[in-house]
């Protein structure tokens, strides 16, 4: 089999030669770097992802393998090949239907396998008041019950990784303690707990805080809220919606100051219509949404937020050209971190490893030359 060789610099600044072979990383050698010489780095990495192009997570059923590929080549053209895919609030039914599609899929497509690495249960145990629960249908909106869960994990076939529900609705600590116990990550979010909620739900084996600042009620109490808790917490890691729509600069700043880089982790919240020509759509589960021509995603004829456009190649663009950090810590942001956090291992670019990349250069923007993904070569 030929062997295929490519080019580029790596976060630490080193530049390599690598070549691949069928899916595989055979061989990585120092070279010298040349100008212009592109980037050779890790797959993007997405902890909160609800689909695209009209296709969402939460409401696979008989197409479900198709829409899986269409999805994935679009998150692929991004850059992005570690993907949790995320259920948002709808009826439970539903659900259980999806995660039973999802593990027959992926059981028997190992490429989809690997992209698609688990699931991110956002939905439906959540905060059912208005601002809180964001875009989320209150009627399917219910207190957070293991056994349900239980039954959703085991239709997945194990792959739901991260939980997110609000720890100040009743049954919501003995659930976090149950499913920390499991080795499922916690997430706080679309919650309005008091800090003291917050603090016994860490206690419990909450360690993530889904979307920051977003979930919210447009007007919240200066003291009484929950992000000053989120912030200070040192056992608590940060998402970020790196969108430009989601989060002003000085707020994604100030988490990142308070965390620090290694607590704070980038997702592009993508909306099921992610990707899509604008205008009015409606969502699985959700209250019908609006595209703006600049890619902002709303709730009709409101201020709430109802997911993104974009994917989190964006959010790099935002880090560096908006917050003003190193396009190295952006792209670990985007990258390495979530997949530490979250507790899996990228391809190193080493030999032996998956040949799953991205070759890209960054100049006022982000530039993707080419994306490989098991040793395919994506079309851009």
């Amino acid at each position: 089999m030929k062997i295929k060789s490519y080019e580029g610099i790596l976060l630490d600044g080193r530049a390599v030669r690598i070549g691949v072979c069928g899916e595989t990383i055979v061989s990585a050698e120092p070279i010298s770097r040349t100008p212009g010489m592109v980037r050779l780095l890790p797959v993007l990495v997405d902890l909160q992802q609800n689909g695209a192009l009209g296709r969402a997570f939460n409401n696979l059923h008989e197409n479900a393998q198709n829409d899986l590929k269409i999805i994935g080549n679009h998150l692929l053209k991004n850059g992005v090949g570690r993907v949790l895919a995320t259920f948002t609030t709808t009826d439970y039914s539903i659900l259980q239907t999806a995660a039973t599609a999802m593990r027959e899929i992926l059981d028997h497509d190992e490429r989809l396998n690997r992209l698609f690495f688990g699931i991110f249960h956002e939905g439906v145990f959540i905060s059912p008041d208005y601002g809180w629960r964001g875009g989320h249908d209150p009627q399917f909106i219910l207190r957070p019950d293991y056994r349900k869960f239980s039954d959703l994990q085991e239709r997945s076939g194990n792959r739901i990784r991260m939980i997110n529900l609000a720890p100040e609705t009743e049954g919501a600590m003995e659930f976090i303690s149950l499913a920390a116990e499991a080795g499922v990550k916690v997430a706080l979010g679309h919650c309005h707990p008091s800090s003291e909620v917050i603090r016994e739900a860490v206690a419990r084996g909450a360690t993530m805080v889904t979307h920051f600042a977003n979930g919210a009620a447009p007007e919240i109490h200066r003291f009484k809220n929950p992000f000053w808790e989120f912030l200070s917490n040192e056992s608590l890691s940060l998402g970020l919606v790196g969108d430009g729509f989601h989060l002003p600069v000085e707020v994604t700043r100030t988490a990142l100051a308070a965390k620090g880089v290694e607590h704070c982790f980038m997702v592009s919240d993508a909306n099921i219509h992610s990707g899509r020509k604008p205008g009015i759509y409606q969502r699985i589960g959700g209250e019908p949404c609006q595209i703006e021509a600049n890619g902002f995603i709303h709730v009709v004829n409101s201020e709430i937020l109802a997911g993104a456009w974009f994917q989190n190649n964006r959010s790099v663009e935002y880090l560096v050209n908006c917050v003003g950090i190193s396009f190295e810590t952006a792209w670990k942001l985007c990258s390495t971190i979530p997949a530490r956090l979250v507790g899996i291992d990228l391809p190193d670019l080493s030999p032996g490893a998956e040949a799953s990349f991205v070759r890209a250069e960054f100049a006022g923007g982000l530039h993707l030359h080419q994306v490989v993904f098991c040793g395919e070569e994506i079309l851009l």
